[in-house]
């Protein structure tokens, strides 16, 4: 801005520099501020008009303009909260890293020591190119703070006495760097390396050792984004890289291929909360209204596989044999007490029980509060996201044997965390949708977070189920879109 007298009798404009005369008009629609003849050639078509004419009306808008800034300051703040506890993050999994590291070091012969050097340097690496990130974000983040906080304290002070020109310009200037914050991709930085601890295994020493995981090697994209219902996509089922089930609260089963394309469709007069497709195309299903898991085939007809009752099934998955996960309670409430049935059942696809997990090892401690859904992960372990409450929850994984192994509540973002949609890839990392915060996360098959999968600027509104074949990752929404991503976590894919 340039040197203004306050309570002069006439303001001292800038000359347009194409046509010579004042820049006394502004553009609502470009947020510029022009000359007369500028605004009769390149603005005719916008709102435009006087900058006493505009000022004017906008003078009395300074009190919620300043507040604007003072809100995004706050925005400021809290991202500033987030990027510490970020470098604070990183330097814990970068310490633990190390430690992991040299731990695996001790257990295997001298050989690996120079695999053992060159994880560290790669370590090393990630954690100053991730703080560097960190501290340019930082650094902007509270440049943008203390420009914003001086145009608040300007306008406060100054905006009786300000000419319409700069009331203006500080007005459009402060917006401008509004929008510039708000545009900022906190998502982007959120990355931890995770380190891979391998077996004692001397006949694989690399794979023994383990790998050091570069989050950025991860790439996620999407390829279609749809909306052909309007209800939530309670559960989706990807039977090829093309081709997609979902079953909804409409009782009924559509096939869909990448494109939004409705390839097929079952009406099956049941409601179903979630549901595999096994061998020959046949839908097995839980249908919590009747507390009973059906069976439909390709052509519509649908028998009962077993009566729950008195339980009702929720969420199901294939086990890696080829079996069943179903997951079942005897009511929808989060309150436990000592008669509560809160479970997961393994059964054959003939209905025939095989196996309870209820208990923990002491075989008193209840395990579940209210089972949703269920998977099992490719290293055996079975995944369990356990609702508790309306719009919270935890993720549950236990050994193949159906002992607790450890437990995912969210990461440091967010304090509540509410999971709904979950699938593993075959590396073992775990995906798991948060409905509530519109986040799909990424976790090591330790349960350590590695990143979102999901960038702000491909952000999937209320993710409810997720599935992944090969590289497309399919999620449905509560609010009935669909978004297909090409999902690459090994570079060789």
């Amino acid at each position: 801005m340039g040197d203004f007298t306050f309570g002069s009798s006439r303001e001292v404009l800038p000359l347009c520099r194409k046509h010579d005369e004042d820049r006394d008009m502004c553009c609502e629609d470009c947020k510029t501020i022009f000359c007369v003849t500028c605004g009769q050639t390149e603005h005719k078509d916008h709102n435009w008009g006087s900058i006493k004419k505009i000022s004017s009306e906008k003078r009395k808008d300074i009190p919620k303009i300043s507040q604007a800034i003072r809100t995004c300051v706050r925005e400021i703040t809290d991202s500033l909260s987030f990027v510490s506890q970020m470098e604070y993050e990183q330097e814990k999994r970068h310490s633990g890293q190390i430690r992991q590291l040299v731990k695996q070091q001790d257990d295997v012969v001298n050989e690996v020591f120079k695999l053992t050097n060159a994880n560290i340097e790669k370590s090393k690496g990630i954690y100053s190119r991730c703080q560097q990130r960190l501290a340019t974000l930082k650094t902007n983040l509270s440049n943008f703070k203390q420009d914003l906080l001086d145009k608040a304290q300007y306008l406060d002070t100054h905006f009786n006495f300000m000419t319409g020109f700069q009331l203006m310009e500080t007005k459009n200037d402060a917006e401008a760097l509004m929008i510039e914050v708000n545009n900022i991709d906190l998502t982007a930085y959120g990355h931890l390396p995770c380190f891979f601890k391998g077996k004692m295994d001397y006949a694989a020493l690399k794979t023994m050792y383990g790998t050091l995981m570069d989050p950025e090697i991860i790439k996620v994209s999407r390829i279609a984004n749809f909306k052909n219902f309007s209800n939530t996509i309670v559960s989706i089922h990807a039977v090829s890289s093309e081709l997609a089930w979902i079953h909804g609260w409409d009782c009924s089963a559509y096939l869909l291929n990448t494109g939004g394309v409705i390839r097929n469709t079952i009406e099956m007069n049941s409601v179903s909360n979630d549901f595999v497709v096994v061998n020959d195309g046949i839908h097995i299903f839980t249908d919590f209204e009747n507390d009973e898991v059906k069976m439909m085939d390709e052509n519509g007809k649908i028998s009962v596989l077993v009566s729950t009752k008195p339980l009702t099934p929720i969420g199901i998955a294939k086990s890696l044999e080829g079996d069943l996960f179903v997951a079942l309670v005897d009511d929808y409430s989060f309150r436990l007490n000592t008669k509560s049935k809160r479970l997961i059942k393994l059964m054959s696809t003939d209905g025939e029980e095989m196996k309870t997990i209820e208990f923990d090892k002491d075989g008193t401690t209840k395990l579940f509060t209210k089972p949703h859904r269920v998977f099992q992960n490719y290293n055996s372990d079975i995944c369990v996201i356990d609702q508790t409450g309306q719009s919270s929850g935890v993720l549950r994984v236990l050994s193949s044997e159906g002992t607790a192994k450890f437990e995912y509540r969210g990461n440091y973002v967010r304090k509540r965390f509410d999971p709904r949609g979950l699938v593993c890839d075959r590396n073992c990392n775990i995906i798991v949708s948060d409905c509530l915060h519109s986040f799909i996360h990424m976790l090591s098959p330790f349960g350590e977070f590695i990143r979102y999968l999901v960038t702000k600027q491909e952000a999937f509104d209320a993710p409810y189920s997720v599935d992944l074949f090969n590289t497309s990752l399919w999620v449905g929404g509560k609010n009935g879109d669909i978004s297909v991503y090409r999902y690459i976590s090994d570079p060789s894919d």
